[in-house]
């Protein structure tokens, strides 16, 4: 446990180091973790608490336990009636970062959830959570053989969910580019309606993780790119949720009407992933109505 929480801190202090474009100046980056240390052991203890939930629970129960205490004040769900019961369903989800993936799990709150990961050292750390995930890298091998793992699941029932544009993408509360993200997603989702016929697919879109507070700080006009500067802003927004137990957000997780092979008519990847867009789109385009189910304080 002691070796996992330093391996956790270090990684959260290189990934600090690397928000503020410091990496490369030695004695910025040693001031900076010898600032913050105390703030990225907290958050790798918090994270190995997670972790052991999970295995004690399943990916949902250890969510709403973490976010009953850090992060987000709530998450607020919406369209979760389009999502069938026992049925295998992927989901497919935009990735603004920060507490997203909590929401989510929380929110999908299927204890059967396998997600589709990057291989990450602080991932791979993680011994429960592992468990729950489908790696994958650029090899094209594990790539292959992640596809039949994630089909093999759909076939059993079970419930999965992946990113496609694969990195970090605008909180469409906070920042522009929400839709022009969509270019990037990839139409995976065919493949594995191909293998598995009797899923549907589920676009959902994550937004309200991103704080304004952060999005707008002062530091991050020091950033020429509008990357350099989301990224800070997460950065910073951590330090305020861990070192002074900030939850300044309410995320929103909205479910659009699942997709059916009868829908498309096709398996024809391209179809598939039109109509994926589509949904997305809309989503994005649309603001929900009420407050929503609490996926917290169910």
């Amino acid at each position: 446990m002691k070796l996992k929480l330093q391996t956790l801190t270090r990684i959260n202090l290189d990934d600090l180091v690397n928000s503020f474009g410091w990496q490369n100046i030695p004695p910025l980056a040693f001031g900076l973790r010898r600032l913050f240390k105390n703030p990225a052991q907290k958050f790798a203890g918090q994270i190995l608490n997670f972790d052991q939930n999970v295995g004690r629970t399943n990916l949902a129960e250890a969510a709403r336990t973490i976010l009953r205490s850090a992060y987000l004040r709530n998450v607020q769900v919406y369209g979760r009636e389009h999502l069938p019961v026992n049925r295998p369903i992927l989901f497919l989800s935009n990735h603004p970062g920060m507490a997203d993936t909590f929401a989510l799990f929380a929110a999908i709150n299927r204890p059967d959830l396998k997600v589709i990961a990057m291989q990450r050292p602080f991932l791979e750390a993680l011994e429960n959570t592992t468990r729950q995930l489908f790696f994958i890298d650029d090899d094209p091998a594990k790539r292959v053989n992640a596809v039949r793992q994630v089909s093999a699941h759909l076939k059993n029932g079970g419930a999965a969910l992946t990113f496609p544009a694969g990195k970090i993408e605008p909180d469409p509360d906070v920042y522009d580019g929400a839709l022009d993200s969509l270019k990037e997603w990839t139409d995976s989702a065919g493949v594995f309606l191909r293998f598995a016929r009797d899923a549907v697919i589920v676009p959902t879109l994550v937004s309200g993780v991103i704080w304004e507070g952060a999005a707008r700080h002062p530091l991050t006009r020091l950033k020429r790119s509008q990357f350099e500067r989301e990224k800070l802003a997460a950065a910073l927004q951590l330090l305020a949720m861990v070192a002074n137990d900030k939850r300044p957000t309410t995320a929103r997780v909205r479910f659009a009407k699942p997709i059916t092979l009868e829908e498309v008519g096709s398996t024809d990847a391209a179809a598939i992933h039109a109509v994926v867009i589509q949904r997305m789109q809309n989503l994005i385009r649309t603001s929900p109505q009420g407050e929503g189910l609490s996926a917290v304080y169910e």
